[in-house]
């Protein structure tokens, strides 16, 4: 009996040093799969303003005699925007010859910058922000959610006055809604002062096609997106005395497909988005019923513009204003 308890007690600490064995590598195995580090905030909203995010490597840097360092890159990978892989540029940086580097590259004139200063060097597959070390992975991930962050005017401003709302638009024009959302809860950035400030704000969005562009490069036909935000989505200031705007009735935020509308449009802030904005929630857009345009109460710089003829004759008078005559001419 007592060989048979020996047995036993042999099998039973071995059981027990299997199984401290599995507990002691198993941080290992977790710490193996940890999430890649996101790269900074300061670097995520450099997608907005970034043209193209590129890995590149360096094939050849000059020193110019104006002191300004100059490198000829290799496209390797195209994280956002348009280029050719394999395509080569030349830019201000200083880089190491061979090395691979992240570039955030923006517009500048006739010519390109890099947004990050300096190129964003590689090694080993990660791009080092400082302290920061990121995975091209994670990089991509991190362009991913900025996608879909809607960058929104951070403030609008009530004209009151034709001429000054004409004037405030990119865009002015007759169209059809063919889609029309409710409001959505929206992921929404917009800078003020240099800040940047993301909150979620519900946003109505529509699909027009065009049957008369008033003013701007739509034409007959053409299609965009419009984004139409509630009235207490944002502060509207009165664009004379700076002090808010309100009203007693909120305007509509909600469109029959077929309807047809004059809107009155800013571009999107984000060069990376097709997205139009209403000039405000108050004077954005007007409903017309034949060639009939209906007006709010509220919205005083269409005061006396009853069809789209008259619209027309403003709108001209507005953009394109008589000279005065000259001195002794009469």
């Amino acid at each position: 009996m007592k060989p048979v308890r020996i047995i036993l007690a042999s099998i039973l600490a071995l059981l027990i040093l299997f199984s401290v064995s599995v507990d002691l590598r198993l941080p290992d195995a977790i710490s193996d799969k940890e999430e890649d580090t996101l790269p900074p905030a300061s670097v995520s909203l450099l997608y907005r303003d970034a043209e193209k995010i590129l890995v590149a490597t360096c094939l050849r840097k000059a020193d110019p005699e104006a002191g300004r360092p100059l490198a000829k890159f290799r496209t390797d990978e195209v994280l956002d925007g348009q280029a050719e892989e394999g395509a080569t540029f030349d830019i201000a940086a200083s880089a190491e010859l061979g090395g691979k580097y992240l570039l955030y590259i923006a517009p500048d004139g006739e010519n390109s910058v890099i947004l990050t200063g300096d190129p964003v060097p590689i090694i080993n597959g990660s791009a080092e922000f400082g302290n920061a070390v990121c995975t091209i992975d994670s990089i991509k991930r991190d362009i991913e959610e900025q996608r879909k962050i809607l960058t929104v005017p951070s403030q609008s401003f009530f004209y009151g006055e034709f001429g000054a709302l004409a004037n405030a638009c990119d865009e002015i024009l007759l169209g059809r809604v063919i889609y029309s959302s409710g409001p959505e809860d929206t992921l929404c950035r917009s800078v003020d002062g240099g800040e940047s400030t993301l909150s979620t704000q519900k946003q109505v969005f529509l699909r027009v096609r065009v049957e008369n562009g008033l003013f701007g490069s739509f034409r007959c036909g053409d299609k965009l997106d419009i984004v139409l935000s509630p009235y207490n989505a944002r502060p509207v200031i009165n664009a004379v005395d700076l002090t808010p705007k309100t009203v007693d009735v909120h305007p509509a935020v909600s469109f029959e497909v077929g309807e047809r509308c004059v809107f009155f449009l800013i571009k999107s802030e984000d060069i990376k988005s097709d997205y139009y904005f209403t000039v405000n929630p108050y004077e954005g857009y007007v409903v017309v019923k034949s060639n009939a345009i209906s007006r709010p109460y509220y919205n005083d710089a269409m005061h006396g513009v009853n069809d789209i003829k008259q619209l027309s004759k403003r709108l001209f008078e507005a953009l394109f204003p008589a000279e005065p005559p000259a001195e002794g001419e009469g």
